[in-house]
This record gives structure tokens, C-alpha cells and sequence, in this order.
């Protein structure tokens, strides 16, 4: 192993490759194919983030603490899972090609986790919301951390890995308007609506899943290395400056957005006053992320990968601002806002993973083996971890002031709701914003410039 290559610093090596660099550009039926399995998980991951939390606690009659808790267990186990799960993937040699076996068994569990999770059983207590979660977040990571990592090993242009990240993140936010409207489509409370909703999740990524399977060359690399250790690959992975750099500015904006989207139903019902505006807001949410999804495309372009990163996050710090102004019978400025805050999460989507293509393609060519599943597991694993923080900060700290009770006549109740729906989440935007400004024209920026070439 060189030095460059362990430190991230340099530039990518000049020497062809001595594996194969990928397939060529997918057409919009492969595309289709590559993507749409990203549609279900999407729609699972609302569900889990946005419904759940209040459905176990509120309807289910669990307690805010109680859910909080049993959240944080299943997600502390992918901490553990993901890495491990990743560095087997890319360990894995068969004649189906490492990243589908993998697949087969996490969709299964995927399915049957979901089902069990949106349409618990009456009397379902706390022991089974811990471990139908626990069991839902290890098989999403046997389906997703695999699915992944293939789109980081389909192509060798940096510019066609933006395309493959932005039709995900198209998927992706499509899968998630659709889960935010479905009680508003089916026209009932959100209790009532998670049962369908599972079912329509089980359809999609079966579907979805046959024809990634049938249709997506998954690219057989002739790597002629032995196989690492997971140790090993840890200590190549960790001694890289630039994931390093975006891992932690990862890991602070989507801290931020965990606050916001955690919290967004609790603001609705009970700042706003709106409950039957629930799905209307949500999926206000993600269809701005879908319509704002080309201008970060053109923002790269023009501007640079991190720059425009830097303008997403900037624009959602002020839209939390704006939104801790708002009140009872703001509803239109809530809508808007919702909007164009779910519009700068497109960047938090796209730039990202477009930057970690880059990383991966230029690591695995340095060191000639497979290191895709690990690099997409350990931004998995940073992700789920900062979207457990509210749930283990916010949702015992709103317990202990009665929260539910006390909203909209206490003024303290109220402040400390604020402080974790949107002052929290700027501080953590503003200290991303930091983070990559410190890296300057030599950090990340760089990999891209080079790799564009």
C-alpha cells in the first residue's frame, strides 16, 4: 500500500488500472432498474424516522422515553453491523459476484421486518418495538449496504457516478413523497394508514429487487489481491484524510436534518396545530426535495461539488431559522418552508455520495481490491447514528416536561421544543459549514477536480 493512498492525499495515480473500471452508461430502462429498489427503502425509512416514533408513542401508548430508548438500541447495533456487513460484502467471491447474495437475504428480512414494525399487534409493548427494530435496521444493512456499494463500482466517470447518485436520490425521494402523502392519499390518520403503507413497501422492493437483479451487470472486478482483514481494511479506510473530512461534515448535517425530520410531526400537531396536516407537510417535505434535485446538478457544474454542498446547507439552516418564528395559523409559510427545506435536503443526498464515488473509485484503484461496501457502510452506519440522536436526546427531554400536555400554554415547553427542532440543527449545520471550509481547494474539492479529468 502506498502512502498516498493511505493518507487520501494526491492525486489519483496516472497508471491504468489493473481491474476492470466498470460498465458503460446505463439507458433509462437500466436506470430504472438500477434505481427503483431505492423507492421501498426510502418509504421503510420515513416510516421508521417520521411515523413511528410518534405512532409508538402516542397511539401505541409506549411513551416518548420508552420509544426513544428502544430506537437507540437497534440503531447502536448497526454501528456494529454495517462495518462488518460491508467488509464482507466486499470479501464476498461467487459466481453471482460479491454484492447479490448479500442482497437475497436482506430483502426477505427486509420484507417481513417491515410489515411487523408498521402493523404491530394490539397489546405490542416495548420489547417488540426494540426487537422488530433491531431486526428491520440489520436486514435494511444486508439489502442496502450491498445495493449501495454497486453504485459506486458500476462506472469509472466521475461524471456518470453523479448521474447514478442522482437518479438514487430521485428514487429516493420519490419513495419518500409517496410514504409522506399516503394518509392524505388514503384519506385517514396515520395509524390507520401503516398497514397499507407496508404492504405497497413489500410490493415495490420485490419488484424493485427482481429486476436490480435480472438487469444491473454488477461489474466482476479481477482483483488480484488476497483478501484483507477486517482490521486491516479499517486501518487503510481510517487513514484517509478526505473520507475523514466528509464523513464528519456528513455526520453534522444529517445530525441537523435527524432534529427537523424527527421532531416535524410533533411541530405540526402541536406548534401548528394541524394534525389532519401531518401527511400534506411531509410530503411537502420531500416533494421539494424532488423538484430542487436538477439544481444541484447544475450547482455542481457550474460551482463545484462541495460548493454547492456548502449553499444546501446554508439555505436549510435559515429555513429552521424561519420555521422557529412560525406558529398556530402559519400554515401557508410552514408549507413553503417545508418545501423549500425538504428542496436543500436534494444536496445532502446527491453531493455526498457523488464525493464518496469519487473516494472509493480512486482507493480501490490505488490499492487494486474491493473497498466499496466498507466506504458505503461506514457513511450508513455515521447516518443511522446521528438520526438515533433526537430520539435519544430530544424525545426523553420533551418527556420530562410533559410535553404533549403542556404545548402551546407554556412558554418554557415551547422554547425547549424550539431549541431541539431548530436551534440544535443550525448549530450543527454551522459547524459542517466549518468543517468544510477548513479543507479549502486542497480537500475534498480536489479528489473531484482530478477525477473529472
Amino acid at each position: 500500500m502506498s502512502d498516498k493512498g493511505g493518507t487520501g492525499g494526491g492525486p489519483i495515480a496516472a497508471q491504468a488500472p489493473t481491474q476492470a473500471t466498470g460498465v458503460g452508461p446505463l439507458n433509462l430502462f437500466g436506470l430504472l432498474s438500477y434505481g427503483l429498489l431505492t423507492m421501498p427503502i426510502a418509504m421503510a425509512g420515513l416510516a421508521m424516522l417520521t411515523y413511528l416514533p410518534t405512532f409508538y408513542a402516542v397511539d401505541m401508548g409506549l411513551g416518548l422515553t420508552s420509544v426513544g430508548i428502544a430506537a437507540v438500541i437497534g440503531r447502536l447495533l448497526d454501528v456494529f453491523t454495517d462495518p462488518l456487513i460491508g467488509h464482507l460484502s466486499d470479501q464476498t467471491r461467487t459466481r453471482f459476484g460479491p454484492r447479490k447474495p448479500w442482497m437475497a437475504v436482506g430483502i426477505a428480512g427486509f420484507c417481513i421486518a417491515i410489515w411487523f414494525a408498521l402493523s404491530p399487534p394490539v397489546g405490542a409493548d416495548i420489547l417488540y418495538l426494540a426487537l422488530i427494530g433491531a431486526s428491520y435496521f440489520l436486514f435494511l444493512t444486508l439489502l442496502d449496504v450491498p445495493y449501495s456499494s454497486v453504485g459506486l463500482e458500476l462506472s469509472s466517470d466521475t461524471r456518470e457516478r453523479t448521474r447514478l447518485a442522482s437518479v438514487k436520490a430521485a428514487f429516493q425521494v420519490a419513495g419518500a413523497i409517496l410514504a409522506g402523502f399516503f394518509p392524505l392519499i388514503l384519506a385517514v390518520p396515520v395509524a390507520q394508514a401503516l398497514p397499507q403503507m407496508a404492504l405497497t413497501i413489500i410490493v415495490v422492493a420485490i419488484l424493485g429487487f427482481a429486476l436490480f437483479i435480472t438487469v444491473i451487470p454488477v461489474p466482476h472486478r479481477n482483483v488480484v489481491r488476497p483478501r484483507l482483514g477486517a482490521m486491516a481494511a479499517f486501518r487503510i479506510i481510517g487513514a484517509h484524510r478526505r473520507f475523514r473530512t466528509l464523513l464528519g461534515a456528513f455526520a453534522l448535517v444529517q445530525t441537523g436534518n435527524a432534529f427537523f425530520s424527527g421532531l416535524a410531526v410533533l411541530y405540526v400537531t402541536f406548534v401548528l396545530g394541524a394534525e389532519p396536516l401531518i401527511g400534506l407537510m411531509i410530503g411537502l417535505l420531500f416533494l421539494g426535495t424532488a423538484a430542487w434535485l436538477p439544481l444541484w446538478s447544475i450547482l455542481e457544474g457550474r460551482m463545484g461539488k462541495l460548493a454547492a454542498w456548502r449553499t444546501g446547507i446554508v439555505a436549510s439552516a435559515i429555513g429552521f431559522a424561519l420555521l422557529a418564528l412560525c406558529g398556530p395559523g402559519d400554515t401557508i409559510a410552514i408549507a413553503v418552508l417545508f418545501f423549500l427545506i425538504g428542496g436543500t435536503f436534494g444536496a445532502d443526498a446527491v453531493v455526498p455520495t457523488s464525493i464518496l464515488a469519487d473516494i472509493a473509485y480512486e482507493q480501490e484503484v490505488q490499492e487494486n481490491r474491493r473497498q466499496s461496501g466498507l466506504f458505503v457502510a461506514i457513511k450508513n452506519s455515521t447516518s443511522k447514528v446521528a438520526f438515533v440522536v433526537p430520539l435519544a436526546v430530544a424525545f426523553p427531554m420533551l418527556d420530562l416536561f410533559d410535553f404533549e400536555e403542556r404545548a402551546g400554554s407554556d412558554p418554557v415547553a415551547n422554547l425547549i421544543f424550539m431549541t431541539f427542532f431548530a436551534a440544535i440543527p443550525i448549530l450543527f449545520k454551522l459547524a459542517a459549514l466549518g468543517l468544510l471550509s477548513r479543507t479549502g481547494t486542497h480537500g475534498l474539492t480536489s479528489l473531484s477536480k482530478v477525477a473529472a479529468t
